[in-house]
C-alpha cells in the first residue's frame, strides 16, 4: 500500500481530472434540462465503466492509449488518439462560444463573432507560448472555476439559452459527457482498492456538484444584479479563454502523435477545425448545447473503445516509439494542457 492509495487522494485526482470548463459551460448551455436523474444515470454508468477498466489493470499508470494498444493493437490505439484530437478540436468551438456568451451576456451572431476572436487569440497565444500552466496555476484556475460556478448558482444564473429544449434524456447525456473527459486516464488497478474507492468517491462528488449546478431552482430564477452579472460573466469568459488555449496545446500534442509533424502544424489544424465548426454553427444557427455534442460523442466513443479493450487479453508486448508518449494525460474537464 503506497501513500497515494488513499480515498482522499483518489477522489482529489478524479476531481482534478474531470472538473474544469464544463462546470461553467454545462449549466449555461443546458440549464435545468438534464434533470437530476440523467446526471445520476451518467455517473452510475461511468462508475461501472471504472470497475470494468480497473479489473483489467487500469489506465492510471500506462495511459488510455497504451491501454488500448496493449489489448487491441496499434490501429485502435491510433483511433483513440484521433478521438482525442477530434474531440478537442471540435470542442474548442463550444468553449469559445461559451466564453463569448459569458462576456456579452447574450447569444446570437454577436456571440459567434466574438467567439471567432476568442479562438484566434487563444491559438495565437498557444503558438507563441509553447507551454501550459504550471501545476499550481492549474489548481488556482480550478478553484476559480468552482467559485464562479457556485456564485452563478447562488445568484440565479447564468440564464441559459434553449438548453436542449425538446431533447430526450439520452441526447442530453451526450453533451454532459463533455464534463467527464479526464476520467479515462485516472482509473487505478483493482488491487489498489483504496485508490479505486477514492476514484468512485470522486465520481460521486463530481456528480453531486453537477446535480446542484443543473438542478431546477427552488423558486423562479432571477437574473443576477447587472454589476454582479458583468463581473461573473467577464471572469467566466477569461477562464474559458485559458481553457481554450490549453486545450489547443493538448490538441497539438495529439496531432504530433498521429502524424509525426510539428506542434505548430497541429495548432493550425485544430484552429481551422474549430473555426469551421463555428462557421457551420453560425450558418445552421446552432446553440451551445449542439456544439457540445461533438466532443461529447468523441468522449463516448473513447470510453466505449477503452471498455472493449478491457474485456480483451493483453497482446504480446512490442516496444515502440509510442510507449513513452502514451503517458500524456488529458484531464481537467477536457482542458488540461499537454505541456
Amino acid at each position: 500500500m503506497t501513500r497515494r492509495d488513499t480515498w482522499s487522494g483518489g477522489a482529489a485526482k478524479v476531481l482534478g481530472a474531470v472538473l474544469g470548463a464544463g462546470a461553467l459551460l454545462l449549466p449555461a448551455a443546458l440549464g435545468t434540462r438534464p434533470g437530476p436523474w440523467t446526471g445520476v444515470a451518467v455517473a452510475g454508468v461511468l462508475a461501472g465503466w471504472c470497475l470494468l477498466v480497473s479489473a483489467a489493470g487500469g489506465t492510471e499508470d500506462s495511459g488510455p492509449v497504451a491501454f488500448v494498444r496493449d489489448r487491441l493493437g496499434p490501429g485502435p490505439a491510433r483511433a483513440a488518439t484521433a478521438l482525442y484530437f477530434g474531440g478537442f478540436a471540435t470542442g474548442q468551438a463550444g468553449v469559445a462560444l461559451g466564453a463569448a456568451e459569458f462576456a456579452l451576456g447574450d447569444s446570437g451572431w454577436r456571440a459567434y463573432a466574438v467567439a471567432f476572436g476568442v479562438l484566434c487569440s487563444a491559438a495565437a497565444y498557444a503558438w507563441c507560448v509553447p507551454h501550459g500552466l504550471s501545476p499550481a496555476g492549474r489548481r488556482l484556475r480550478l478553484a476559480a472555476v468552482l467559485a464562479l460556478a457556485v456564485s452563478w448558482r447562488a445568484l440565479g444564473g447564468p440564464l441559459p439559452g434553449p438548453g436542449g429544449e425538446g431533447w430526450g434524456a439520452f441526447l442530453v447525456a451526450v453533451p454532459l459527457l463533455f464534463g467527464w473527459v479526464g476520467l479515462e486516464g485516472a482509473v487505478p488497478a483493482l488491487p489498489r482498492r483504496r485508490a479505486l474507492g477514492g476514484t468512485l468517491l470522486g465520481i460521486a462528488l463530481a456528480a453531486a456538484l453537477y446535480a446542484v449546478l443543473l438542478a431546477p431552482p427552488a423558486t423562479a430564477a432571477q437574473a443576477p444584479p447587472p454589476a454582479a452579472a458583468a463581473a461573473l460573466g467577464l471572469g467566466s469568459a477569461a477562464l474559458c479563454w485559458t481553457y481554450c488555449r490549453t486545450n489547443l496545446h493538448a490538441t497539438a500534442a495529439r496531432w504530433t502523435e498521429l502524424t509525426g509533424r510539428t506542434r505548430r502544424g497541429g495548432l493550425v489544424a485544430a484552429g481551422l477545425i474549430a473555426l469551421a465548426v463555428l462557421a457551420l454553427g453560425r450558418a445552421a444557427r446552432w446553440d451551445l448545447p449542439v456544439l457540445l455534442i461533438g466532443p461529447g460523442a468523441a468522449t463516448a466513443a473513447l470510453f466505449t473503445l477503452i471498455a472493449v479493450a478491457a474485456v480483451r487479453r493483453p497482446r504480446p508486448q512490442e516496444h515502440t516509439d509510442h510507449d513513452h508518449s502514451d503517458r500524456l494525460r488529458v484531464v481537467e474537464g477536457a482542458a488540461r494542457s499537454a505541456g
